[in-house]
């Protein structure tokens, strides 16, 4: 049995789904969105549907349940205390962003699967992380460790399991400490480094990889781990054409005082207690054409950001990805660092 076959989306029929039940001879298929989990439908939920009576060729939707049990992969361990307390058969494992990888079943196996996508990764991992002092005094930011590994070889580690096998660091501050860790530790993708005489920013080092990369390329930081389906991020780039797809995240600021309104003379209009704004922010990973390594200007500071201001002007199309806000996280200062400990289930 593959993790596909317990999983249909909300356009199906009640009848698809009494079908895929005897097919895989469990009691319980999941709905997805995309790749994001929406419901469940169950046996019980099928039988009680049909004895009444009602159409079976209505979409599932009519019966499914949208509040469906489910735990993240860094709790697997909460999925016994599920079971004990329910007669569930199985359990979904999700992502930090909601997307399915993966079914629990009650007798403790486990069902995986991951879309491969052998496309090359570069990191820019040259700075000097001067908000994490004073562990950037003895350690490069690419060397702080989130549990039991740096935060680096997790990113490179994930994209690995996706299919990912070669990566390209851009290096600077304490680069020879950072390739002596990798060069000692048992690995089983490439590693090539770039080392920048002088800062060249968040995409100037691009122009070091002339020659080197000849496909579409992830480019992240070192520091930022995204809890999301990278396949699903790439095939939505390549389906639409981008030339760069940037990776967004929700983000929700909460104001904990009453904001007043006002007119042009200062005459009181209203008040809203306690707003929250929603907004979407950059969380520094691309999926980029490699036209513009060739196009990145040698030995010459440029962020990337401006960069792609500069693509939107010539016309070339600009994508974005959405991931929830629990999905993205930054370890740039203290306070993130610890919230991405706690994600992750990491001490």
């Amino acid at each position: 049995m593959d993790l596909q076959d317990l999983i249909l989306t909300e356009e199906a029929s009640v009848k698809q789904a009494v079908e895929r039940l005897e097919k895989v001879r469990c009691r319980v298929v999941y709905v997805v969105k995309g790749k994001k989990l929406l419901a469940s439908v169950s046996d019980g939920d099928v039988r009680r549907y049909t004895l009444s009576g009602a159409d079976i060729e209505k979409k599932i939707s009519c019966i499914a349940n949208y509040s469906p049990s489910k735990v993240n992969e860094y709790e697997k361990e909460k999925s016994k205390e599920i079971f004990q307390r329910t007669e569930l058969q199985s359990i979904p494992l999700v992502n930090l962003n909601d997307e399915i990888v993966g079914v629990i079943f009650r007798n403790g196996k486990i069902i995986r699967e991951y879309k491969k996508m052998n496309v090359p990764v570069v990191m820019m991992a040259g700075g000097k992380g001067t908000r994490l002092h004073p562990y950037t005094k003895i350690l490069p930011k690419a060397l702080i460790p989130i549990g039991d590994i740096p935060i680096s070889e997790l990113i490179m580690n994930r994209f690995f399991e996706c299919g990912c096998k070669d990566f390209y660091l851009l290096v600077n501050h304490k680069s020879a400490m950072i390739q002596s860790y990798f060069d000692n530790i048992d690995k089983k993708y490439n590693i090539r480094y770039f080392q920048e005489t002088e800062p060249l920013g968040t995409g100037g080092g691009l122009s070091l990889l002339k020659d080197c990369v000849h496909q579409d390329f992830i480019l992240t930081n070192c520091d930022i781990l995204i809890d999301a389906d990278y396949s699903s991020i790439y095939d939505m780039h390549c389906k639409k054409g981008n030339f760069i797809t940037m990776v967004l995240s929700q983000y929700e600021n909460n104001i904990p005082y009453g904001v007043v309104s006002i007119d042009k003379d200062n005459n009181y209009q209203g008040m809203t207690e306690k707003p929250s704004f929603q907004h979407l922010i950059n969380t520094g990973v691309y999926v980029v054409n490699r036209q513009a390594v060739e196009d990145m200007p040698e030995q010459t500071q440029v962020n990337f950001p401006d960069m792609i201001e500069l693509y939107r002007k010539q016309g070339k199309k600009i994508g974005c990805y959405i991931v929830n806000e629990s999905a993205y996280m930054d370890m740039g200062q203290f306070e993130e660092l610890e919230k991405m400990k706690e994600r992750l289930n990491v001490l």
